[in-house]
């Protein structure tokens, strides 16, 4: 099956847009087109909005946010915060006049010299001189939006938010450079978010949630950047050059209020004389292991794409000490011929306390990863937009074509002073691992025209420090950055910012006076609201024994799997909300001490169905994190029975508990007889008692 170089050659994204236009034009387009909210390009603004949609109950599983989906959100927040309602109201007037400036503001900066970007500011260095954004529209009509604007830097102009947008609340196209954020994480995304400068595509997406579900989609085509690196051996050279297109599907549902389910996507293909036909797309959209893995039947010529997939759960508790806790299971690639087993995994968790205390907010996240991630193969300068990579910050933070293992923390708090100023303190961390310093050693002179000089991975670090105040229709402020590198080399960058707020800026709400910091300012329905959400919501830790069976497959088909059966000590984390009289929802992180080693399961889905007062059955599904030589990931599940009430806020419960094949990347010093992986299974029953709070 050798392709043909010239054969439908962009064929895919024209059929995608005459797709997309089909739909909307044959839809029934009975609500408007909604604008977007900035996206790491207004921190106050945004952080208003988060803190909006928490104490709503509404979980967030992409970005940019609509407009339409804050001002629905806000009949539910509003009775728990009228200041905070207020101030975002004003924020929101300029989205809902028929012309309008939605965002704008400069930064000027010095900077000790780094190549490092700053996380998370579609691809602005770190030493830039100064940064700028800007943001208009107009509104034609109920089903037409014309967006103009612009995200600049020392060396680079890309058009950020320049967008014409159609459609309905079922389907709305957008055309444009518009940003794609495919997760709940707020401070880094594994797949998609705005490390790299905006892409253009072609976007399709629903205004309202469809169903009783609540099901929300979106779909996109893009075109990244050019690359000479792209892998083609039909070419004299053994490779090809072209811009390679981006295709990624989105869904997500809440089957219950607070509770979101989403999985997502993505498709790097294309490029110069590689395949790109539609008939090949959809073959590998549909079995990507058959299309998408080189094997003694698949050439690299005839692979497709390079493929990364996610699932994520958010749950929101909108009770007096709101919160929303997120959980992510990504994927860089298949293994075993089996579409849903893969063999580099990511596992993300994370929290958002809107209301830490009545002026705090605090977020936090970690990421985990193993091997290959934004690295290829065929496209060799990886899943990148103009030298960044499209997912995680961290990402960067590393040589380029190093698919090194890691794992990253982001810390972010948030303090809402008197008068307008907000001070905000943000802290990362990413160690990269360094068990494959090895291969890199071996193939950098071939990357990178020069001898490996030994080099190894540090711990990184960065803290920022920013501090605004509201001054006429500005927003003014300051922000110093500091830290190191992956390598141990120091930086630093200070920086003066002015972003214009427009009639919201003077009339910022007063933290101090927080609606619901103070008793005598809820009304009486607000206040047996709230009692009733504490009452539905339960906090609980579970302490008891883990009986298990390990199954490691070293060589899985050439060397039998090692079978050992171990005890250990039991301790899980966790959260549930019933939804209603017999059925609850929750998350739940538990620890298990596994032949010496730490099995950390993360239940991204964790429901339970109670019979009664006394007896209650539980199924969970999420993934785990087993630390052996290497981090081993994995899909993790199982059910459980619970007795209720044992005393009076104690419960029994029995789990049967599943990491199903596991997987790790082998040490260079490890024998490779097929895979250049090691498997885990990990089954086995838990017996604990759980006390709630």
């Amino acid at each position: 099956m050798t392709p043909d170089p010239g054969q439908g050659r962009h064929r895919p994204a024209h059929l995608s847009a005459l797709l997309l236009l089909a739909l909307i034009t044959t839809g029934r387009a009975v609500a408007g087109v909604s604008a977007y909210l900035p996206l790491n390009l207004a921190p106050e603004l945004e952080s208003r909005i988060e803190r909006v949609l928490v104490l709503a109950g509404v979980p967030v599983m992409t970005r940019p946010i609509r407009v339409a989906t804050v001002v629905d959100a806000l009949s539910d927040a509003c009775p728990r915060n009228k200041s905070l309602c207020r101030q975002v109201r004003r924020d929101l007037a300029p989205y809902l006049a028929p012309v309008g400036i939605t965002a704008m503001g400069a930064e000027v900066g010095a900077a000790k010299h780094t190549t490092l970007p700053q996380p998370e500011q579609h691809g602005a260095p770190m030493d830039a001189s100064w940064q700028a954004f800007a943001e208009g529209y107009g509104r034609f009509g109920d089903h037409l939006l014309v967006n103009v604007g612009a995200v600049g830097f020392s060396g680079r102009i890309t058009p950020t938010g320049s967008m014409v947008s159609v459609g309905g609340e079922r389907a709305q196209l957008d055309v444009g450079y518009r940003d794609h954020w495919s997760s709940p994480f707020r401070l880094g995304s594994m797949l998609t978010g705005t490390e790299a400068p905006t892409l253009p595509s072609v976007t399709l997406s629903n205004v309202e949630p469809l169903t009783r579900a609540h099901v929300n989609y979106e779909v996109y085509v893009a075109q990244l950047s050019y690359s000479d690196r792209i892998q083609y051996n039909e070419s004299p050279t053994g490779y090809t050059a072209g811009h390679p297109d981006l295709f990624s599907f989105h869904i997500d549902l809440e089957p219950v209020p607070g509770w979101s389910l989403s999985a997502n996507r993505l498709m790097q293909f294309g490029g110069g004389a590689r395949p790109h036909s539609f008939g090949l797309f959809w073959r590998a959209f549909l079995n990507s292991t058959k299309y998408d893995n080189t094997s003694a039947t698949l050439a690299s010529d005839q692979q497709f794409a390079n493929e990364e997939f996610s699932v994520a759960s958010s749950l929101v508790l909108p009770i007096r000490m709101p919160m929303s806790l997120y959980i992510e299971y990504a994927a860089e690639d298949t293994f075993h011929a089996e579409n849903y087993r893969y063999g580099s995994s990511a596992v993300s968790a994370g929290f958002f306390l809107p209301r830490l205390r009545p002026n705090l907010q605090l977020r936090y996240e970690f990421s985990d990863w193993q091997t290959n991630w934004y690295t290829h193969h065929i496209y060799q300068d990886g899943l990148r937009n103009d030298g960044n990579v499209l997912g995680n910050w961290a990402g960067d933070w590393r040589l380029p074509q190093d698919g090194v293992g890691a794992q990253s923390h982001a810390l972010e708090l948030i303090w809402d002073r008197e008068n307008g100023q907000q001070f905000d303190l943000q802290y990362r961390t990413v160690l990269n691992g360094p068990y494959t310093q090895a291969y890199v050693a071996a193939n950098y002179a071939s990357y990178f025209g020069q001898p490996y000089t030994g080099q190894h991975y540090v711990r990184a670090q960065d803290l920022a420090v920013s501090l605004s105040w509201p001054w006429r229709s500005l927003r003014v402020g300051a922000r110093v950055d500091g830290g190191r590198d992956e390598f141990g080399d120091t930086f630093g960058r200070l920086a003066a910012f002015a972003r214009y707020a427009g009639p919201s800026a003077n009339s910022h709400f007063n933290a101090s006076s927080d609606d619901e910091s103070s008793e005598s300012a809820e009304s009486d329905a607000q206040r047996e609201a709230d009692a009733i959400a504490r009452r539905r919501v339960d906090y609980f830790v579970d302490l008891g024994m883990f009986s298990s069976q390990v199954d490691y497959e070293q060589d899985a088909g050439a060397v039998p799997a090692d079978k050992t059966t171990h005890g250990s000590f039991h301790l899980g984390l966790g959260v549930r909300r019933a939804v209603n009289r017999r059925n609850d929802f929750g998350t739940r992180i538990e620890f298990d001490n596994v032949d010496g080693k730490l099995l950390t399961a993360l239940r991204a889905l964790d429901y339970r169905h109670r019979f009664g007062p006394t007896f209650a059955t539980s199924f969970f599904l999420g993934a785990a994190r087993y630390e052996a030589l290497t981090p081993a990931y994995g899909w993790y599940g199982g059910a459980g029975l619970q007795w209720r009430d044992l005393w009076k806020y104690w419960d029994v419960g029995v789990d049967y508990r599943i990491g199903d094949h596991m997987v790790r990347n082998k040490t260079p010093g490890e024998s490779i007889i097929i895979w250049p992986n090691a498997f885990y299974t990990i089954r086995g029953v838990s017996t604990y008692i759980s006390r709630r709070f």
